[in-house]
């Protein structure tokens, strides 16, 4: 293949000579790929079209669409290398050999890229409508899909969310141009949702992800990874300080606090030398949390304690600090993010310019080169949008006395934070007392378990709380935020599956009176035994709690008894046997 590519010289989204279509070998577009080197495609393996094999032998065609008077090259699933979805819809990823290899220079740069929210991206796939391909943007909003594996893109626009033909295509960072992901599937609100409010998404996998399934893809990889080596468990034995286990997790798990200007999340932990279930439970914790690192989806997951599992991509970063000075950490935070560097190219300038959103666990404070010097550069951090567990060995070390002072919350905040929590509880009990009023009223409308009161002690015992003028108190306050989210989101869970309820009540309603009503006009000598079919009916959708699903079955079986003649066998209900 030739090394011009067929992309105007001004083109924005130029240079991508990685772009790949995949096609059956009657010349039906199957999807979109990268390319890896010089003779391998990544795509996803749905693309590939099921032959009863594992893998699929069908070959494909592979055009490289970016580059000039390409041919299109046959291609087949590279041996070992085909990770199917998985019964909890995750994997889906699958690599492809070339039958002949082409120049690696059209090679993608594939980047471990935290997918960070708003992160403008582009995509380029290749829908039945126009098979040249074309160019959708988005920006990336959050963890998403089956076990957090994916990332969810809001599109720029409505007509930008991808679509068949554009699965396996690679998602291209608008800023440093490296392919950080690839789309995987897309999300549309259901027809019941009114069309000016109905939400269509787009999915990808983040290339830590496609690694984790796909081991050999790390070659063709450059940016660090998300966790130290020293820090990496291998995930033996059991958890021995659960507590720990689960206070990390929750922290992994509960995000920063909300919309709080001047006030950093920075946790401050002591680990003593040779205190080794608790060293484990954080080496289990980073590692289960990493995009990346396998033992995520396996036994580790399944046999562990409740609440010690931290949600995939909860964290960004894990470092051992260790005889490493500020500056040593300043670089590799930059260089994690990809932060550009305009003029200054010092890491602390690049990190002062640039917000810094990151999960970050560092490990060894008081072991660092200049123990103070690299606490103060945390604050930095801090203030730049990270959040921060900072790990200490020692409890009388200097820098984790400095760290309790220089991120000691304002009081005045604190009280104005606790102020807010406690109207949100208020408001929170007050929904829940609704949703349990809706759960006594329909079956399928899952009751309240009155969590409201416990939270209520819980601001009592907040309020209270000892290290109430300390930095522990935010992680504190962050957590029962979190909290009372999770009861309230419940709550309204709750109410809007009752809406759906009223709503189908009322329209069973409405078609039993009008049957009735046709009953009404006929003769009742010749209809009586519909009667009991009525009052049926009647007595389903008037029962407290109303079971919705037996409530319609009942208004059917009378409907169709009135729409049949007497004396002719009743219809079978529809979808049923004929």
């Amino acid at each position: 293949m030739g090394a011009e590519t067929d992309i105007p010289v001004d083109d924005p989204f130029g240079g991508g000579t990685w772009r790949v279509r995949i096609r059956s070998a009657s010349g039906e577009v199957l999807g979109a790929g990268i390319l890896l080197g010089s003779d391998t495609v990544l795509t996803c393996a749905h693309v590939i079209p099921d032959d009863g094999g594992a893998p699929p032998a069908t070959p494909v065609l592979v055009d490289l669409v970016g580059v000039r008077d390409a041919r299109p090259v046959p291609a087949r699933v590279h041996d070992g290398c085909w990770v199917p979805q998985l019964p909890d819809s995750c994997g889906d990823v699958a690599l492809l050999r070339l039958s002949a290899p082409q120049p690696a220079e059209h090679a993608a740069p594939l980047y471990r890229l935290p997918p960070l929210p708003r992160r403008p991206v582009w995509m380029f796939g290749f829908p039945d409508d126009n098979p040249a391909g074309l160019w959708f943007t988005a920006r990336i909003a959050g963890p998403a899909g089956p076990r957090s594996e994916w990332v969810q893109l809001n599109p720029d626009s409505p007509g930008d969310v991808v679509r068949p033909g554009f699965s396996g295509a690679g998602v291209q960072d608008e800023t440093s141009r490296h392919i950080i992901g690839m789309i995987v599937s897309r999300y549309d609100d259901s027809c019941r949702v009114p069309s000016a409010e109905r939400r269509r998404l787009s999915y990808m996998i983040p290339v830590e992800t496609i690694v984790r399934h796909l081991p050999g893809v790390r070659r063709w990889v450059s940016g660090d990874r998300g966790v130290d080596p020293p820090l990496v468990s291998r995930l033996v034995g059991g958890v021995q300080d659960i507590g720990f286990a689960q206070r990390l997790a929750l922290w992994l798990r509960r995000g920063g606090p909300v919309g709080r200007e001047g006030i950093v999340d920075v946790e401050t932990v002591v680990i003593a030398d040779g205190d080794s279930a608790r060293y484990e439970a954080l080496s289990r914790a980073v590692t289960l949390a990493d995009r990346e690192l396998p033992g995520g989806d396996g036994d580790a997951v399944s046999a562990a304690p409740h609440g010690t599992v931290p949600p995939i991509g909860s964290l960004h970063l894990a470092i051992d600090v260790s005889g490493w000075s500020a500056t040593d950490v300043a670089r590799r935070v930059a260089d994690r993010m990809d932060l550009p560097a305009d003029g200054d190219t010092s890491p602390f300038s690049r990190i002062r310019a640039n917000a810094v959103p990151l999960t970050i666990v560092a490990v060894g404070l008081d072991r660092a080169v200049d123990q103070e010097a690299l606490v103060r550069f945390m604050r930095l951090l801090a203030e730049r949008g990270s959040r921060l567990m900072l790990v200490f060995r020692d409890p009388g070390a200097p820098g984790l006395l400095l760290a309790e002072r220089l991120f000691r919350p304002d009081p005045a905040q604190v009280d104005a934070w606790l102020e807010e929590l406690a109207a949100s509880v208020a408001h929170t009990g007050e929904r829940e007392r609704e949703a349990a009023g809706c759960g006594a009223r329909f079956t399928s409308v899952p009751a309240p378990r009155g969590h409201t009161s416990a939270l209520r002690l819980n601001l009592l015992r907040l309020r209270a709380d000892p290290e109430l003028r300390s930095h522990h108190i935010v992680a504190k306050l962050a957590a029962f935020e979190h909290a009372v989210r999770t009861v309230g989101a419940r709550a309204e869970a709750a109410l809007r599956a009752a809406a759906v309820q009223r709503a189908a009540v009322a329209e069973l309603r409405g078609l039993l009176a009008a049957y009735s009503a046709m009953l009404g006009a006929m003769a009742a000598s010749e209809r009586a035994e519909l009667f009991p079919l009525q009052r049926e009916a009647h007595a389903r959708l008037d029962a407290l709690p109303c079971d919705v699903p037996e409530a319609r079955r009942a208004v059917d079986r009378f409907v169709r008894a009135v729409h049949t003649p007497p004396g002719e066998p009743e219809p079978p209900p529809e979808g049923g046997p004929v």
